[in-house]
């Protein structure tokens, strides 16, 4: 995916659901889920979407950015990867 730097922030967004679903074994999940609050993901999968993001999406995460905002729902996730792909 990371090869696609014309990607569509819809693209992503579809991306972004496709690997959520994947870690948390759903077959759908809402783009305004709060992960954080309903407790969805724990602290590998959290460290696995970090990864993945990283690789899939050819950006360099930080500390600094993870935040709650950039971390909430898969659409805030996907906004955040938009903006961080258009910075890189």
């Amino acid at each position: 995916m990371k090869d696609g730097l014309a990607l569509t922030e819809s693209a992503v967004r579809d991306h972004v659901h496709t690997l959520l679903c994947d870690l948390l074994l759903r077959d759908s999940l809402p783009a305004d889920h709060d992960l954080r609050e309903s407790g969805a993901l724990n602290s590998v999968m959290f460290l696995e979407l970090f990864v993945r993001l990283e690789t899939e999406f050819g950006i360099q995460l930080t500390g600094a950015d993870v935040t709650q905002d950039n971390f909430r729902t898969a659409e805030s996730i996907a906004r955040f990867v938009c903006a961080k792909r258009a910075d890189g």
